[in-house]
């Protein structure tokens, strides 16, 4: 047997760890630590905190009124753009092809616009055009991708030359739409966008100054349809070629501020830092072109058709009304037109004039930009890089310091302490993870998800206290090891701080490497952190207990408020969005996952800080029972997620159609013929909430009936995307619907190009929103079509290849022409493919209902938000 020999390294372990506190050369328990009380008032401290920022974020500029522009003449006017608001929404939805989009908005824009050349100064110039297009593409949403074809869309354009005009064609766009979706008004998507558009023309075009370049104003009518009428605008107009950079104005929510959540030229965003309220999140733009929520906007046209790119900007705030009859007028504070109003005036002056239009095509260098302590930061991808790699050396750099400071050299002890306290760390945050999902499970499992829909601070007592009260669990136990060993508590607790700050340094080196942008989230507290041990260093501070945590907490006061405010607008984002996603996800998962990532990067800075609280288990047992207190009321009618009240409303989507629906055989004889209403369910919760109110929903019937034989389960879809959510819907047979807008569908000819391709042409009519679906046969091969450049790849539905097609049109109908080339085997004399065709009748000023769909729909409680529709859904074989 070999004697281990005490090194000298090991030695100054044991006079430092190993003692308690020193004084008078006697040893002493608890002398650095904390009544308990401490880590319950700390935590209420930072839930306190949190609502302040919860405040703060949402403070508006003071809006302007007519009586202040005498005082402020070139500045946007509130009330000027109310005024334009009230009377667009007193129009009531206006649907791409309803009488209220295409007559009476197109004549209030062109009224409105001959207003503002009549008050124009005169050295300005400003062109109006109405275009009115007509064409195809194909648009690759997530997960199913589907060809998108339009007759007739209607855009107004406005183009006000730049001094440069005559020398150069370089134009900013400016991009808002001015349809909705049924029922909605569409005051904040995407109403206000169109009006503050108005404002900024009616302010630029007043100036004796031209600016350097060209603005032209797309107010587009067909974004509801799917994207249509930015498409028939960058592919067909004759001003599309001109365009340098784009600025494009959405609406997601009600009011609030707009938020830059997509950029594609990064000379475009170095301007909008002088804007006056500049407001961005690099987070947001990852997420969305992650393809996870289920939205999009015209940027993506612009840019996939027009290879136009340059910043997207939407009002996010208050989600519950986007889409919804609660998108109205009223919704909207008047600082939410200020604060836009104030922003795109100004950026479109700095774009207007900016020399680098002549080289702002998209860069493959990409931005990130946040807001921090007032100031809008921004820098490129490569920036990042080399700050997210220099913050980490810094960090391990002063880790290694302060444990040399420790008397923690290269030893074996040494590592067995780092290692055990990672681990516990570690351990803390799976412990929290495996709790959280077990809560997120059962939640669903009791039929209660989404009981914070409505009350979002139960998320706190949900997932984010017992996240923290697991994170404890795993501290206190390895205190526990440590207080076994003698260690000193206050030198505990130090080394945990610079554990805790090496896992966060590995987890953002590995982000860098990925080339995640969002990394800057764990950098700027990894940042302050190692700054924190620096100045703790420096001033000898490591010794006197309460000094050191005073600078420590202190110094994490920032980045805490900062991480508060990005989460908390995350947040805000994220659970409107979790009441349409669709009832096969389960949104516990999504917002329990999310809580609990935000709260491990918020709390683990502070977790080391219970090593030097008395009795800790009092904090954990007092965190449990709030969490109990929460999960009891989450199951019951407490928590019930969903409102009607129009101020605050919280309601619960359903899609309705009364559908006729024909069956043909082989041989195109009706081999079937049934009616029903189909229900598209939106949330988890549905049609469970409502089953007990909406007597009809006893005589449902399985949607899997009609699946096996039928395209898409015989059912009237609006967007490729439901496609996933189909089965989770609802099919309740009925009597027929009155129907005033048939499918017109006419095979015009066959024709045999060769022993092998057989070409159909065929013409569909309809109402103004129709689906189609072309499923070849086992024996055959689509090759062409005269709509696409290129035969796009197909979904698989119950393993045959269906081919999507979705057409719309506006100002009138025209039919649409189709022409089909198909590879056949020569000896094959069967049918070559089945097609069906859905209508829908979305305009619901003019659809005539049944008395049984009234009944129906007026069953609906009044928290629901229910889109009626009329639809039919016909079959045929070629």
């Amino acid at each position: 047997m070999r004697k281990r020999i005490t090194t000298q390294n090991e030695s100054s372990i044991n006079e430092s760890l190993f003692k308690e506190y020193d004084s008078s050369d006697k040893y002493k328990i608890g002398a650095h630590k904390m009544p308990w009380s401490f880590g319950i008032i700390f935590i209420l401290v930072a839930f306190a905190l949190f609502g302040l920022v919860y405040i703060q974020d949402g403070r508006l500029p003071t809006p302007l009124t007519l009586h202040d522009e005498k005082n402020n003449p070139d500045s946007f006017i509130t009330d000027r753009a109310k005024h334009d608001l009230k009377l667009l929404t007193s129009l009531g939805s206006r649907v791409t092809g309803s009488y209220e989009n295409e007559a009476l908005a197109v004549s209030f824009f062109q009224r409105e616009l001959a207003f503002i050349q009549q008050q124009a100064h005169r050295n300005q110039k400003i062109e109006v055009d109405v275009q009115k297009v007509s064409g195809a593409f194909f648009m690759d949403f997530q997960p199913h991708g589907a060809i998108s074809t339009y007759s007739q869309i209607q855009n107004i354009v406005v183009k006000l030359h730049g001094s440069n005009d005559e020398k150069q064609q370089r134009s900013l766009l400016l991009n808002s739409h001015f349809d909705t979706v049924p029922t909605s008004p569409g005051g904040t998507d995407d109403g206000i966008n169109c009006v503050v558009m108005l404002e900024i023309l009616r302010k630029i075009s007043r100036s004796p100054y031209r600016l350097g370049h060209n603005v032209i104003f797309l107010f587009n009518g067909a974004e509801e349809t799917g994207l249509r009428g930015a498409h028939g605008f960058i592919t067909r107009h004759k001003w599309a070629k001109e365009i340098r950079a784009l600025i494009n104005l959405e609406g997601a929510g009600a009011g609030g501020k707009e938020l830059l959540f997509q950029t594609g030229i990064p000379w475009m965003i170095d301007y909008y830092k002088y804007v006056p309220h500049p407001t961005g999140l690099v987070l947001s733009e990852e997420i969305f072109q992650s393809g996870q929520i289920p939205s999009d906007t015209d940027f993506r046209i612009f840019r996939d058709y027009g290879n136009v790119s340059g910043m997207d900007f939407a009002f996010v705030e208050n989600g519950y009304r986007y889409h919804t009859k609660y998108d109205n007028f009223e919704s909207i504070p008047d600082g939410s037109y200020q604060h836009v109003g104030d922003n795109i005036l100004m950026l479109t002056k700095l774009i207007g004039n900016a020399t680098e239009m002549g080289d702002s095509q998209k860069s493959a260098l990409k931005t990130v930009f946040f807001n921090f302590l007032g100031f809008f930061i921004v820098y490129d991808e490569n920036l990042a890089t080399y700050i997210n790699i220099s913050v980490s050396l810094l960090s391990f750099l002063v880790t290694l310091c302060s444990f040399r400071k420790f008397g923690l050299g290269f030893t074996r002890q040494s590592a067995v302490h780092v290692g055990l306290t990672a681990v516990s760390f570690v351990a803390g945050w799976i412990l929290s993870g495996i709790f959280v999902f077990c809560t997120a499970f059962s939640l669903d499992l009791f039929k209660s998800a989404l009981s914070w829909y409505g009350t979002q601070w139960l998320l706190l007592g949900l997932y984010t206290v017992p996240s923290i009260a697991c994170c404890c669990i795993s501290n206190i136990l390895l205190n526990n090891y440590n207080e076994k060993m003698n260690l000193n508590v206050n030198l505990q607790s130090l080394l945990q701080i610079h554990v805790v700050n090496l896992l966060w340094t590995s987890l953002l080196l590995v982000g860098t490497f990925l080339k995640i942008r969002s990394v800057y989230l764990i950098m700027l507290p990894v940042l302050f952190q190692t700054a924190s041990c620096i100045v703790v260093q420096l001033l000898q501070l490591q010794h006197s207990v309460k000094t050191w945590q005073l600078v420590y907490v202190m110094t994490l006061v920032i980045p805490t408020v900062f991480l508060m405010q990005v989460f908390g607008l995350s947040a805000r984002i994220l659970i409107p969005m979790c009441g349409r996603i669709g009832p096969e996800r389960n949104p516990e998962l999504i917002m329990g996952t999310f809580t609990l990532l935000t709260t491990v990067l918020l709390s683990s800075f502070y977790i080391p800080l219970m090593t030097l609280v008395q009795k800790p288990w009092n904090v954990v047992k007092i965190l449990f029972v709030v969490f109990i207190i929460f999960f009891i009321s989450a199951l019951t009618p407490i928590a019930f997620p969903y409102s009607g009240n129009p101020e605050a409303p919280t309601p619960q989507r359903y899609w309705t159609f009364h559908t006729s629906r024909t069956f043909r055989n082989d041989t195109n004889h009706v081999h079937k013929k049934n009616a029903g209403f189909f229900v598209m369910n939106w949330d988890r919760n549905a049609p469970r909430s409502v089953q007990n109110l909406v007597k009809d929903f006893k005589n449902a019937k399985p949607i899997t009936d009609d699946c096996d034989t039928n395209l898409l389960c015989g059912l009237p879809l609006m967007s490729s995307r439901i496609i996933s959510i189909i089965q989770d819907s609802t099919w309740i047979p009925a009597g027929q619907p009155i129907v005033h807008e048939q499918i017109n569908f006419k095979m015009l000819a066959k024709t045999q190009i060769s022993p092998t391709v057989v070409q159909f042409n065929f013409s569909v009519a309809g109402p103004s929103r129709m689906h189609i679906a072309i499923s070849p046969r086992s024996n055959a091969t689509l090759l062409k079509t005269n709509l696409v450049p290129e035969i796009p790849k197909p979904l698989i539905w119950n393993k045959r290849s269906i081919y999507l097609i979705l057409h719309a049109w506006g100002l009138e109908m025209d039919p649409l022409f189709i022409s089909l080339n198909f590879q056949v085997s020569p000896e094959w004399k069967g049918p070559t493919f089945d097609i069906s065709i859905s209508g829908k009748c979305v305009h619901d000023r003019t659809n005539l209902k049944t008395p049984q769909y009234v009944q129906f729909l007026n069953s609906f409680p009044k928290w629901a938000d229910v889109v009626p529709h009329l639809a039919t859904y016909d079959t045929w074989v070629y």
